[in-house]
């Protein structure tokens, strides 16, 4: 009994270490992908499956060094210093553990979907596994992140339709979730503004102050925006559609909303700014 109730812990502690529940949010992004690598209809079972196998193994690999390489920081930073790493409820080597049964996952997702998931998977190896580290050398680490979740509906649109003759909506759809999450991390590192200065980590926020950084995550995000209009515009969607631009277009606003605290809106707002993002191409 003891046993199971430690296992169980250390089970939890795993969970809360990768989040893996916000890959839940990511996943209209991955529909959204294989939709549109499947001309307007979701691919199979076993392929949307393998779809969200791989991006959830992609995105614990990812995170998991994201911890690694932030350790120390985290544990210097009081807001972040009862993460597992640095209070030591996981080490190092759990750490690492993860992270490669994470790459093992996603890798055999790929092998399994074959042909080009597999001979391109190390592909969004390279930022998942290097983005974390943009904030040691410029203000521009925030787009790292964009990139790394950029690549999800692009990866799923390739899986669904088994080439890279992608679309003029898969592309606009991967701009604004590049531009959606850039500017949502931007918002992000508005918790941490003094705590960069002092410690030399880069950010907009700690570079130009939060006004400024705010104002260049908002311009962002109206690209996100425009986007998703062009693509509605271009798949000619409903009256769904259309509501689903509004809510999202209203989680954006909320962003910058002072009276809101930061942390809502990074999580769950921009979640929701996203989501109804994704969905509004194909619920019309």
């Amino acid at each position: 009994m003891d046993s199971e109730i430690k296992n169980k812990g250390y089970t939890k502690k795993i969970l809360k270490f990768t989040k893996v529940e916000h890959t839940l949010f990511s996943l209209p992004l991955l529909f959204t992908g294989a939709w549109m690598g499947s001309n307007g209809s979701l691919p199979s079972f076993k392929v949307m499956f393998l779809i969200v196998i791989a991006a959830i193994g992609a995105r614990v690999f990812g995170m998991a060094f994201n911890r690694i390489f932030d350790k120390k920081m985290d544990a210097e930073n009081p807001r972040t210093s009862s993460r597992e790493l640095p209070a030591g409820e996981l080490s190092v080597k759990n750490a690492l553990a993860i992270a490669f049964a994470g790459l093992l996952i996603y890798i055999a997702a790929c092998i399994i979907l074959g042909g080009l998931c597999l001979s391109l998977s190390f592909l969004p190896v390279i930022p998942l596994f290097g983005y974390s580290l943009l904030k040691r050398f410029t203000s521009l680490c925030h787009f790292g992140i964009g990139l790394c979740l950029a690549l999800a509906p692009l990866g799923a649109f390739v899986a669904a339709s088994g080439t890279l003759d992608f679309t003029f909506p898969v592309l606009i759809f991967s701009l604004f979730v590049f531009c959606w999450m850039s500017a949502s991390d931007i918002i992000y590192a508005l918790m941490d503004i003094e705590f960069d200065r002092k410690s030399g980590v880069f950010s907009l926020p700690a570079r130009l102050g939060s006004f400024l950084a705010q104002i260049i995550a908002a311009t962002v995000h109206v690209v996100a925006v425009i986007c998703i209009v062009v693509i509605v515009l271009f798949v000619d969607g409903g009256i769904f559609a259309w509501i689903a631009l509004f809510t999202g277009i209203v989680a954006f606003v909320l962003m910058y909303v002072p009276k809101v605290p930061v942390a809502l809106r990074f999580f769950p707002i921009s979640s929701i700014a996203g989501i109804a993002g994704a969905l509004a191409p194909i619920i019309g």
